[in-house]
């Protein structure tokens, strides 16, 4: 599962049938910082998002800057959305508040982001 930070609404006027009334959003997973103590996430810290871009099929409704849990599978695809479906990432979760121990977070090794 990952944390990210949905960007953008993502449809097309032509899609795979099996796409057919399932919302596409694009999500940037979160970066955790390290340090000491409990943090919260911070909406307004552009640091905070990451480079990596997901497009996740998205059920909840999530919208723009909004923070997501995104799990990722074909498993995980079968138990929400269904078969059918042509994607493995899938929105499970809309996130109103979450907080971290930045003690357990592993430093970035050099030239990682």
């Amino acid at each position: 599962m990952m944390l990210g930070k949905v960007t953008a609404t993502i449809w097309g006027a032509q899609e795979a049938r099996s796409l057919d009334g399932h919302k596409l959003v694009q999500v940037q997973p979160l970066r955790l910082e390290p340090g000491q103590g409990l943090r919260s996430l911070d909406c307004a810290d552009p640091a905070a998002v990451g480079d990596a871009i997901v497009v996740a099929v998205d059920e909840l409704g999530a919208g723009i800057g909004e923070y997501v849990l995104v799990g990722h599978g074909s498993r995980i695809r079968d138990l929400t959305v269904g078969r059918a479906v042509p994607a493995k990432d899938v929105v499970l979760a809309i996130v109103d508040r979450a907080e971290y121990d930045a003690s357990l977070v592993p430093p970035r090794r050099e030239g990682k982001p």
